[in-house]
């Protein structure tokens, strides 16, 4: 548990018509809204994917309006009060649609008439909200785990006993296969909607599993997988291969916090770790003392780190790199989530690492705890 737009031409507007209905579909669509607590206003319609982008505003006359267009296919997209930082995201499809919401909580809003909305939805309306009701007990129980560990003084600081740790490893295990079946399941049932894309970008493509997420492509109708949401998950897939393990470490190279240009291949002989982190990531900083230990442990036998920072901010990059004693090469471009190299290896979420072997060769990936330490310690026993 521990996770645009528009297709134009005469083929996405077959496919879209597939996709909805067997029957004959409206051409364009019309919302219309009402908005209680809002007597006057503007709203804006926006599409996101890989950028966010305003195609429609219309006024809000006592607390009511009304949007009008056409989508080709499909597509997410977020009605906005001005003024309100967070809207309702939903599917917007061709066809009449309602939408009711209270200004205090635009992001709730209900929606009406959105067939596809509807099927995405239900997803996390009954099968994630069982998912979440199993993990919730499970992260109450690490919580209390970690607070009885910190008491004694022979366990190290932010750490489970290896007793506690087997334990929830195993409880943690358990809940990813039941959430990875619950999931399949969902997909398999609803592969001709464009929901079952959309679920399995959000659950197997931004929290990356590699081999199910292929599985689950492979189950897509081929309308789904014509689509926009179809053809993202088919490329976050090849790329997953391009970044599998057995595969040669694609290239890549930014400047360090001196502004030297450092490139993959110079570690070429050696394990390198190339570790994407954040100095804003929590889970990332918590993790810092692990790759220490590590950097420290077998630095001397050849093993590196190269630290890819997700920052955008230089004086936030450095601080963090100070404080938390990272004393490796690290690199960025500064551009946040669109840093190049996290593009490259289709970083979704940070932490996120490959260790890339002395061939150039991905080793293994996401090694975090326990695993990176005995990954470590298996390869530099042989040497």
């Amino acid at each position: 548990m521990k996770s645009t737009i528009l297709k134009t031409g005469f083929a996405a507007l077959v496919i879209a018509a597939s996709i909805t209905s067997c029957s004959k579909k409206a051409d364009s669509y019309t919302i219309n809204g009402t908005i209680d607590g809002v007597k006057d206003g503007l709203v804006y319609l926006e599409t996101f994917g890989d950028s966010t982008k305003v195609v429609d505003s219309a006024k809000v006359v006592d607390g009511k309006f009304t949007l009008t267009g056409s989508v080709t296919e499909p597509l997410l997209h977020t009605i906005k009060l001005k003024g309100v930082e967070y809207g309702r995201s939903f599917l917007l499809e061709n066809g009449t649609i309602a939408f009711k919401a209270l200004k205090d909580s635009i992001f709730k809003g209900k929606i009406e008439g959105a067939k596809q909305d509807s099927i995405y939805q239900s997803f996390y309306k009954n099968e994630f909200a069982k998912i979440q009701k199993i993990a919730f007990p499970l992260y109450q129980l690490s919580d209390s785990l970690y607070k009885v560990d910190a008491a004694d003084k022979n366990i190290p600081k932010g750490k489970l006993s290896e007793e506690h740790r087997v334990f929830m490893d195993k409880k943690w295990a358990d809940l990813q296969t039941i959430a990875d079946k619950t999931t399949s399941e969902y997909i398999e049932k609803n592969k001709s909607s464009i929901g079952a894309a959309l679920v399995l970008d959000d659950r197997l493509i931004k929290y990356p599993n590699p081999a199910l997420a292929k599985k689950m492509y492979d189950v897509l109708s081929p309308e789904v997988k014509e689509s926009f949401y179809g053809k993202k998950v088919k490329a976050s897939v090849e790329l997953f291969e391009k970044t599998a393990v057995g595969a040669v470490a694609p290239e890549f190279s930014q400047t360090d916090v001196s502004g030297k240009v450092v490139k993959l291949s110079d570690y070429k002989g050696k394990y390198v770790l190339v570790d994407f982190w954040a100095s804003w990531c929590g889970p990332c900083r918590k993790e810092n003392p692990n790759v220490v230990l590590a950097y420290k442990t077998y630095h001397d036998k050849g093993f590196e780190v190269l630290g890819v920072s997700l920052d955008d901010k230089k004086e936030a990059w450095t601080k963090a790199i100070e404080k938390d004693g990272l004393t490796w090469t690290h690199v960025s471009d500064l551009k946040g989530w669109k840093n190049e190299a996290a593009k490259i290896y289709g970083v979704s979420v940070v932490p996120t690492n490959y260790l890339i072997g002395p061939d150039g060769k991905i080793a293994a990936s996401n090694l975090r705890e326990e695993e990176l330490q005995k990954k470590l310690k298996e390869i530099f026993s042989k040497s």
